[in-house]
């Protein structure tokens, strides 16, 4: 039987959610691979956890727990009492692993230098998709008209906050983490006195902030896979209807998804989808895409299409958005999944 290592975890703020992901995975591949479990803690050490599937979601660090690398060459090697290493076989990786330290290349970079085959995008994708700056510009190139964008970094200014407003079109902008993932440090600013505590959360997260011009639309999502066979293909596009807030933080994790309806399929008319469609296909293959990813993008009440962002390693969770807009196309997760780590291994 194929034996698969399911990387979970990560050092990134989105490790539980990572976790989640990965208990889903188990699930809807249901025995059909070998699974060795390989967690990531949040100090970035690398575990083979060999306990009940079941706890992922929980403490599954303290126990039945073996250190484990990747050494350039040799692949995976568990780590002995003494720090003798063996050899942990595995044909393939599945990196479900959110934001940054796992979603951004890395990984996926000391998985090719350690010769072990992955599913998911390459380093060069990984990378670009987590930097809203690069990929804004690489998906505007390929003709996807993208929110204005600013860059900021840590010690920045006042003036050069400012400017970044202003080349923005004023308020209200999106202050955001350049490089990160879901929600978190993301902040919808109206005005001058929430800008600057907006710029403070996002810098906690990454030195590099990106300030975006708000669009004013609806989000829809793009669950696209690349193989093959079929080459570039995607389950039906959501609707994202946001009350509260205003604007979607589906990683609530104490109420999921509190704040918002997801539609699916997204109730939209069929010429306004075929865009949407058109763009997620062009800013997947923009962005060097492999194996599965989500194109999130706005449409605008005058039904233009808007790049928002791409998760290169989508929420694979019970309740995100990859998973259903699969179901609803007619593809269950676990043959999803099935079908890009056969490919991967073809």
């Amino acid at each position: 039987m194929t034996r698969v290592a399911l990387i979970f975890g990560g050092v990134s703020t989105e490790h539980d959610i990572s976790c989640k992901s990965a208990d889903n995975v188990v699930s809807a591949l249901d025995g059909r691979f070998e699974l060795v479990l390989v967690g990531i803690t949040r100090d970035g050490r690398w575990l083979r956890y060999a306990g009940d599937p079941a706890e992922l979601t929980g403490s599954w660090e303290g126990h039945d727990c073996t250190p484990v690398a990747l050494l350039p060459g040799s692949g995976l090697v568990e780590l002995a009492e003494g720090g003798a290493a063996r050899p942990l076989a595995v044909d393939v990786a599945l990196p479900v692993l959110h934001g940054q330290g796992g979603e951004d290349g890395t990984v996926q970079g000391a998985l090719e230098v350690a010769g072990v085959p992955y599913v998911g995008c390459g380093v060069m994708a990984s990378a670009v998709c987590m930097d809203k700056d690069a990929s804004h510009r690489l998906a505007a190139a390929a003709g996807v008209r993208s929110p204005r964008c600013e860059v900021l970094w840590r010690g920045c200014s006042p003036e050069e906050c400012a400017a970044a407003v202003a080349a923005c079109g004023g308020y209200p902008v999106f202050v955001k983490p350049a490089r990160g993932g879901s929600s978190i440090g993301v902040s919808r600013v109206a005005d001058e006195a929430a800008y600057a505590g907006a710029l403070d959360a996002a810098f906690a997260l990454d030195e590099k902030v990106a300030v975006e011009e708000a669009i004013t639309g609806v989000e829809v999502g793009c669950a696209i896979v690349g193989d093959a066979v079929r080459g570039t293909w995607m389950g039906e596009p959501d609707e994202i209807v946001v009350s509260g807030d205003g604007f979607f933080r589906i990683h609530l994790e104490k109420d999921p998804g509190a704040n918002t309806e997801l539609r699916c399929p997204a109730q939209l008319p069929d010429d306004v989808l075929a865009r949407v469609r058109a763009a997620g296909t062009a800013v997947y293959e923009a962005l060097g895409c492999e194996g599965l990813a989500r194109v999130d993008l706005f449409v605008t009440p005058e039904g233009e299409v808007v790049f928002n962002e791409v998760n290169s390693m989508p929420g694979l969770t019970y309740y995100s958005r990859f998973p259903q807009m699969m179901r609803v196309a007619g593809h269950e997760l676990g043959d999803v999944l099935e079908s890009l780590v056969a490919e991967r291994l073809a």
